[in-house]
């Protein structure tokens, strides 16, 4: 490729990168709830984009638990804490499937792009 076509590619690479960071941050704003114990606990979820080279993994931060009072006090620490497991990981899938959801469309912007360097 010519001189003119690397200019191109770069300058794309530059825009999907910066649509990736526009959609991280628009995803870092969102509440993600999970739930537990038939809603009687929800777990609001954070999602963490990846932190480049020093975590190059996305993950997800638990901020804040709501537990039901009346639950809260009939219930065994057993299941308290199961329910909390259950609680989060319900909140992290929902995580998971909104960011999926959400670079979809990114990924398809990426595949356009580069159907149309290949003309």
């Amino acid at each position: 490729p010519g001189m003119m076509d690397q200019l191109a590619m770069f300058k794309k690479a530059q825009e999907v990168a910066s649509k990736k960071g526009e959609l991280d941050k628009e995803i870092q704003q969102m509440d993600i709830i999970g739930s537990g114990a038939d809603d009687k606990i929800k777990v609001t979820v954070k999602y963490v984009p990846a932190q480049l080279p020093v975590n190059p993994n996305p993950g997800y931060d638990v901020v804040a638990v709501d537990i039901d009072e009346a639950y809260l006090g009939e219930v065994s620490s057993e299941d308290l804490s199961a329910a909390l497991v259950d609680a989060i990981r319900d909140g992290e899938t929902k995580a998971t499937v909104l960011v999926a959801e959400k670079y979809q469309k990114l990924q398809t912007d990426m595949a356009e792009m580069l159907q149309g360097m290949q003309k």
